[in-house]
């Protein structure tokens, strides 16, 4: 019984010694190495990536901190209810994809939490800073990517639809199930003939999976989907919005890693433990 205590002893103060033991210092804010395991499992990376990443936070956290940013609960909701929105979802068919997917509405409010506050801290890095973007290199860029800028010419779905939206989602949650309120019926709709904002939807639905519910006349539907036939290229005209945005986020997301490379070099980072 001793040796289990003294054995119990040693492996609590192993655990609590790599809880607390510091493996770099960054501006005064310590990583230990417990967060570099943590960080390492939760992202599949090894310890030294894990190490680098974890510089990288501490020195955005203190320029946040440094410039007095901050995201409050209002902003955060108003974020989810933003995104919630542009998927055709309220905020309680968000959670409930969001439970599907086997993700804590807690852990994604901290996930939108961070996103906000890397916006504004890109807001302030690139303050001032213009990107022009030229039709010749929006062209450039839709020649060379033209599989990125095709969709399928016809999509094969199931159409599940019901009064009943409780029905609904409980077939949602197991297809197989039989449900005299809900109807399905198959279908193969032309990507040419769909309005656009359901076919961006029917585009980002993976196969197998369901689209968010949305009314149709006088019952709720929802779509799953079973093929995606074809592909066409998208008109030039149609993206090159989508392509400057992008080539403009390209750039800007460029500055700010430029921005961040200086500053690390410039940075009180000590790393008493490293790894190879």
């Amino acid at each position: 019984m001793r040796f289990l205590l003294i054995c119990s002893c040693l492996l609590c103060g192993a655990i609590a010694a790599t809880i607390n033991a510091i493996a770099a210092v960054v501006e005064g804010e310590p990583i230990t190495l417990y967060d570099i395991d943590e960080l390492a499992k939760t992202d599949k990376v090894s310890k030294a990536d894990a190490l680098e990443r974890l510089i990288d936070i501490r020195l955005r956290d203190a320029k946040v901190k440094e410039l007095g940013l901050s995201a409050d609960e209002y902003e955060i909701d108003a974020r989810i209810d933003l995104i919630a929105r542009r998927n055709n979802l309220d905020a309680q068919t968000l959670k409930e994809a969001l439970a599907q997917r086997g993700t804590n509405f807690d852990d994604y409010r901290n996930e939108v939490k961070e996103a906000v506050l890397n916006e504004k801290l890109a807001a302030h890095i690139l303050a001032g800073s213009q990107i022009p973007v030229s039709q010749e290199e929006i062209e450039r860029y839709y020649n060379a990517n033209r599989a990125k800028f095709s969709q399928p010419r016809e999509i094969v779905v199931i159409q599940y639809a019901s009064k009943d939206e409780r029905a609904l989602r409980a077939v949602m949650q197991n297809p197989m199930a039989i449900d005299p309120a809900v109807t399905t019926t198959r279908q193969t709709l032309k990507s040419g003939e769909l309005n656009p904002r359901l076919l961006a939807v029917l585009i980002q639905t993976p196969i197998g999976r369901f689209t968010p519910i949305f009314p149709a006349a006088d019952r709720m539907v929802t779509l799953m989907v079973r093929e995606k036939l074809g592909s066409d290229p998208k008109p030039l005209g149609n993206v090159t919005a989508e392509i400057g945005d992008e080539l403009r986020a390209n750039y800007e997301a460029r500055s700010i890693e430029d921005y961040f490379a200086k500053a690390k070099a410039k940075a009180q980072i000590s790393v008493i433990r490293g790894y190879k």
